[in-house]
């Protein structure tokens, strides 16, 4: 392995400013340090539409595409590829499934609990501790499509309305007594990472309410060339982790699906190999939804990974099982439902 003293001795993270944000680069920061401590890896906030922007829909961005991720990622990229940043970190569940062609997905790390979290109105703690006992009518706040359209099938009952901002946002949102808000759902990794997981109602079992491709897990951006950085920042990653989130990125993809599409996980590694071989068994079950939440298909698939192409490979066997089971007529009528959304969003 090269030396790292050869090597530039700073290396520069770019990450959006927000106090999740700043947390995930800090941690990152400290785990590359201390596996190369002759380099320094300070971070740099940039300014992205999607922060500038808190209120508007995310289909208003890009409509039914992967596109829509790009509010996330597109002016660090931008920056990235100028040279003025070494690497970005990412949610990965922020990340475009397709990539500019001057990036790659350079690393994934550190994947915290990747469910979602009901929270209720901090007045009403004594009153409620899960969906199942909200009457009708309650307003449950979420930005995510596919958290829309898993409220929609499970609790018809139940209001849904646009909450969308940073953690503290949509908490001061939900805890307004003014405000239209019972409950919010939320990342469960979001909030233990900044230290408010005692927000926390309940965690919402992934068996019932599947959870967004990636979520948890941090994706670390790279230039394609860069094959120094790519070999300093892959040295904190976990294999099976890499190989599971690539595994539900290629499920997305092949669905040609994105952020405002109604596509869930759930992934669970079945065997692990040995400590001296890092591949395993894993199963993933995808879920694909009506936004109005009409209808759902899910369906499972299992193989044995020790590769990056063996991940991959699962996710398009599970895609291919999800459109033979009717997931393809499923998929074009959401198209053509959030088309005709968009077109109005543009209105």
């Amino acid at each position: 392995m090269p030396d790292d003293t050869s090597i530039d001795t700073k290396l520069v993270i770019g990450t959006r400013n927000s106090k999740l944000a700043l947390v995930q680069a800090e941690r990152v920061s400290k785990a590359l340090s201390s596996a190369h401590p002759h380099i320094s890896f300070p971070w740099k906030t940039i300014s992205v539409r999607g922060d500038v922007d808190k209120t508007s829909p995310f289909l208003k961005f890009g409509g039914p595409s992967d596109a829509a991720k790009n509010i996330w990622t597109e002016e660090m990229e931008a920056k990235l590829c100028a040279g003025e940043l070494d690497l970005l970190v990412h949610c990965l569940k922020d990340m475009p499934t397709r990539l500019p062609s001057e990036c790659i997905l350079g690393a994934i790390i550190h994947r915290e609990d990747p469910t979602d979290a009901f929270v209720i109105k901090a007045s009403l703690q004594e009153r409620y501790t899960d969906l199942d006992q909200l009457p009708a009518g309650s307003v449950i706040g979420t930005s995510s499509t596919r958290r829309k359209a898993l409220l929609g099938y499970k609790y018809p009952h139940l209001k849904v309305q646009e909450c969308r901002g940073n953690i503290d946002t949509r908490l001061r949102k939900l805890d307004d007594p003014e405000g239209p808000f019972t409950a919010i759902i939320i990342a469960t990794a979001g909030l233990n990472r900044i230290n408010m997981a005692s927000r926390i109602t309940k965690h919402l079992p992934p068996s019932e309410f599947p959870y967004a491709i990636g979520q948890g897990a941090l994706g670390v951006e790279i230039r394609k060339n860069d094959t120094e950085t790519l070999r300093i920042i892959q040295a904190i990653e976990d294999p099976l982790t890499r190989w599971i989130c690539m595994a539900e990125r290629s499920l997305l993809r092949s669905l040609q699906g994105g952020c405002s599409s109604p596509v869930a996980v759930h992934s669970r590694i079945e065997k692990q190999d040995s400590q001296y071989s890092p591949g395993g068994r894993i199963r993933i079950e995808g879920t694909i939804i009506h936004p109005h939440g009409l209808s759902q298909i899910s369906q499972s698939a299992a193989a044995d990974v020790t590769s990056d192409s063996e991940a991959e490979a699962l996710g398009r066997l599970l895609a291919k099982c999800l459109e033979d089971a009717g997931g393809r007529d499923l998929l074009d009528e959401i198209r053509l439902v959030q088309g005709k959304e968009f077109n109005n969003a543009q209105n």
